[in-house]
């Protein structure tokens, strides 16, 4: 739990540096509590009258009276193509709420090292197998992969007593390794470990699936995106 309410402090910070926020407890909360929806921190968002929220499922614009919330992206349009407001926002967001997890990833770090993605994984996800099979594709492009943990049924599912136990490991690479290649491995899972701070973080994100890769500029991309089209993505 220490690392939840790490979670919770760090974000009411990030916001609090990124803009004059719009605070909370300001907002008419009830219908969103109402639905499960719990407001870690606000800032302006790109519409009048509402704002970006990052909650607990994700982050919405969410109106000013609490009582209006749209999940989707905002472009704008007046210039040549289509900006991503968004997407843009919701980057810096995740950017600067990743800070304070850097010390919990599994990194696997390219030796000649020219770009760092995080990648919420699960290792009972088929896909999560897949990208680590080709790990030395990515290492290989200068794509440093870090891993934050994301049971995709749960902290009490199977996956999330792996990662438990892969993050309550001395050889926390050799312990994901056998989860992936579904070897045997013992392991304990009850020490104080930070998937659960993972799991909320990558909840707050809007995360729903695994693989879910983050780029340096925080953009999110979902699923087991091949090195040489990831790196196209890197380069944009």
């Amino acid at each position: 739990m220490q690392y939840l309410k790490t979670l919770l402090a760090v974000s009411a910070m990030v916001f609090s540096m990124l803009s004059a926020p719009v605070l909370a407890d300001k907002l008419d909360t009830r219908y969103l509590n109402h639905k499960g929806i719990e407001i870690i921190s606000t800032e302006p968002g790109e519409i009048d009258g509402y704002v970006r929220a990052v909650t607990n499922q994700g982050i919405f614009y969410v109106s000013e009276d609490g009582k209006r919330l749209i999940s989707g992206s905002v472009f704008d349009i007046t210039k040549p193509g289509y900006e991503n407001l968004t997407e843009k926002g919701n980057g810096a967001v995740r950017k600067e709420m990743l800070t304070d997890f850097v010390d919990d990833m599994i990194v696997y770090k390219a030796d000649d090292e020219k770009y760092k993605v995080t990648v919420f994984t699960d290792t009972t996800c088929g896909y999560c197998q897949r990208l680590h099979e080709n790990l030395d594709s990515y290492l290989s492009a200068g794509i440093t992969v870090q891993y934050l943990a994301f049971p995709r049924g749960g902290l009490d599912s199977k996956g999330g007593q792996e990662l438990q136990a892969v993050w309550c490991a001395d050889d926390k690479k050799a312990a994901i390794s056998a989860f992936k290649d579904e070897e045997s491995y013992r392991g304990n899972s009850s020490c104080n470990n930070p998937v659960e701070a993972h799991y909320a973080l990558g909840k707050s994100f809007g995360v729903t699936g695994t693989p879910a890769i983050i780029l340096p500029d925080g953009r999110l991309i979902p699923g087991a995106v091949p090195a040489r089209r990831l790196l196209s993505e890197l380069r944009k």
